[in-house]
Formats: C-alpha cells, sequence, structure tokens
C-alpha cells in the first residue's frame, strides 16, 4: 500500500475497532466498579492527548455542544441508512426465518439481496463518516489558536512516525482518534469544563 495513502487506511479501519469502554459497559458480567476502572482508564488516555493543548473553559462551551450537535445529526443519518432499506425485505426475512427454523437453507435470491443491501450500507456509511469526519474537523479548528492546531499535527505526526501525509491529514487523524472515535468524549469534555471553570483552575 503506498504510504500516501495510509492515513486515509487507518482512519477507515479505526471505525470498526471498538474502544475498551464500550467493551467494558457492553459486557454485562463486568461488576460495574470494574467497568468505572476501564472508564478511567480510557478517560486518561484522551487527557493525555487533550491536555496539552490547554483548552480553555470558553473554547469548550463551543466545542462540547457542536460535538453533540453532530453525533445527533450522524447517527440519525446512519440509522436512516440502515433501516430504509431493510423495511423492504423485512417482512420476507421474517417468514424465511420462522421457515428455517424447521431446516432448511436461506434461498438464494433473499441471501443475495441482504449482500447486496449490506454492501450498499457499507460503501454509504464510509462517504457519511468522511462528510463527519471533515465537519466535525473544521469545526472544531474554528475554535482552536493556531498553536493549538500546530500542537495537533505534532501530535499525530509523534505518535503515527511511519506515515506520511499532509498537516491536514494529520489533524483528521487525530481528530478521528481523539474525539469522533470515542464515545465518552462528550462527558470527558463536560467534566473537563467543569474543572476549568473553577475559579483559580488552570483552564478558567
Amino acid at each position: 500500500m503506498p504510504r500516501t495513502f495510509w492515513l486515509a487506511a487507518v482512519i477507515a479501519i479505526a471505525a470498526a475497532v471498538p474502544c475498551r469502554t464500550a467493551r467494558a459497559q457492553a459486557d454485562p458480567t463486568m461488576p460495574a466498579d470494574t467497568a468505572a476502572i476501564f472508564v478511567d482508564i480510557d478517560d486518561l488516555d484522551k487527557l493525555r492527548l487533550l491536555n496539552p493543548l490547554e483548552l480553555k473553559a470558553q473554547q469548550l462551551e463551543k466545542i462540547i455542544p457542536f460535538i453533540k450537535t453532530r453525533q445527533k445529526a450522524y447517527n440519525q443519518r446512519i440509522t436512516d441508512l440502515a433501516v430504509t432499506p431493510l423495511k423492504a425485505v423485512a417482512v420476507e426475512i421474517a417468514e424465511t426465518r420462522e421457515k428455517l427454523l424447521a431446516g432448511g437453507a436461506i434461498p438464494q435470491t433473499l441471501d443475495d439481496r441482504i449482500k447486496r443491501l449490506q454492501k450498499e450500507f457499507a460503501d454509504q456509511r464510509k462517504i457519511e463518516q468522511d462528510k463527519n469526519l471533515k465537519l466535525v474537523a473544521d469545526g472544531i479548528r474554528s475554535v482552536l489558536t493556531d498553536k493549538q492546531h500546530k500542537d495537533i499535527v505534532a501530535m499525530a505526526r509523534r505518535d503515527f512516525r511511519s506515515a506520511d501525509g499532509t498537516d491536514q491529514q494529520f489533524y483528521n487523524l487525530w481528530i478521528r482518534e481523539t474525539v469522533i472515535a470515542y464515545d465518552r468524549i462528550v462527558p470527558l469534555l463536560e467534566d473537563m469544563l467543569k474543572a476549568r471553570g473553577k475559579p483559580g483552575a488552570p483552564g478558567a
């Protein structure tokens, strides 16, 4: 794979890898106090990347509602893409399942149709992921100082030393990994805002 395309591949692959927090929260057998430890560890991993930026409370007050809006819009779009095509075959899928409980094989025509819908959804989801990444990256960039933006690029280049790409690609990668891919980014930023909004706090 040419190195010039490496960053794009990393961003695409990262979307399919669930974070430790999501896995812990999805495991019903894990004690709550243990799951909480995993949450704190994941937060520490993100704070390692966020704290060097020295985000001010005023910046967080803009970034948090922006991310919430983007998350809601993106999730709704992905839901629409997944649900709408399936509605057309929902009855056939349910009837086929009922028949197959007693034995038999999935009809080839239905199997092919489902696979086609899955591929179409995957292709459309990739398009929406790319759109969302640009919107989130641009929105957060508008709140950052030039120094903070340069610091993000420097961190991304440091953490992905074998990669090659433009400053914009590295910035997008950092946004993808640190912000978009982390399911707890909003609660974490809200906790940061609470701490930095206190009188005398470094980020106040």
